[in-house]
């Protein structure tokens, strides 16, 4: 008994020290999460590059309102250096990602994205970056068919 309460005593002890130390704790990361996977489509309202991980160099990052609700989504693309394409604000633009919420916004992770006709894949269908492994995958589709 006095084993099990001594542990508990460090352990308390140990996290008392470590909420203390002056740290700020790890916030927790969003990632790729294919229960919440689903396909928007919407017109481009703004197009950033910003830091997004740690590390890591600038993320393409594209406001995005949807056309029937006119909600705004920000969606994930890619790191910056692996994106070949141009985009323009007002154009078309259909997502499929996966959703998250985050300080009120509501955010995609984008897997793959048709985008003039052209379907981009930038993540496979378990959510893995395409940019890890190489360049990124293109399927060129005429336009007006489905994923």
């Amino acid at each position: 008994m006095k084993k099990g309460l001594s542990l508990f005593i460090a352990a308390c002890f140990l996290g008392l020290w470590s909420f203390s130390s002056g740290q700020e704790p790890q916030k927790p990361h969003h990632f790729y999460n294919v229960d919440t996977e689903r396909k928007i489509k919407g017109t481009i309202q703004e197009i950033i590059m910003e830091p997004r991980y740690k590390d890591s160099s600038p993320f393409l990052i594209i406001v995005l309102e949807e056309k029937n609700t006119h909600k705004k989504f920000i969606v994930e693309i890619s790191p910056v250096r692996f994106f070949t394409h141009d985009f323009h604000k007002g154009e078309e633009l259909e997502v499929v990602g996966s959703f998250y919420s985050k300080e009120g916004s509501q955010n995609i992770i984008a897997r793959q994205i048709r985008f003039r006709g052209e379907i981009i894949i930038l993540r496979d269908k378990h959510g893995f970056p395409a940019w890890r492994g190489g360049g990124m995958k293109q399927k060129k589709r005429r336009k007006g068919r489905g994923f």
